[in-house]
């Protein structure tokens, strides 16, 4: 097992509708398995992901923003809520989302890393690529609607 995933995928639109498509909200349930983030996206800022579920929010994926830089990255914490796994600063991963446009296509570059030194490292591994393959082309269809 690596310790990071590396995704990377061309979408036909600019860097800013791309950094919509990631921050937005409405956006993210369309593609992020029907779950909802709002977040300020600035460093220090909470970025958890939720669900509606009997009328109340049941958070999925807790996280925190490291780094993020408007149309070009975003860097947060992701810890699997409710999974049976310790909340502690040891066992959350770190996603980067690197945008690079050129001629109105934007290069997104993603890459989840950590693995080696978190709780069911192996497990989280095989779940995180089997999750992208589903979400990364709904991803690139909602940024380029």
């Amino acid at each position: 097992m690596e310790n990071s995933i590396v995704f990377e995928a061309t979408i036909d639109a600019p860097a800013e509708k791309v950094w919509e498509t990631l921050t937005d909200p409405d956006k993210i349930e369309q593609y992020m398995f029907g779950s909802r983030c709002d977040s300020k996206w600035t460093p220090g800022s909470k970025a958890n992901y939720y669900i509606k579920q009997n009328e109340k929010d049941v958070t999925v994926v807790k996280g925190e923003v490291i780094r993020s830089v408007p149309n070009k990255l975003l860097e947060h914490t992701l810890f699997p809520a409710n999974s049976g796994i310790e909340d502690t600063l040891e066992n959350y991963l770190v996603i980067i989302y690197e945008m690079e446009e050129e001629d109105g296509k934007t290069e997104l570059t993603i890459t989840q890393k950590g693995y080696k030194y978190v709780e069911n490292g192996q497990e989280r591994y095989i779940d995180t690529q089997k999750g992208w393959k589903a979400v990364l082309p709904k991803l690139k269809e909602v940024a380029e609607q």
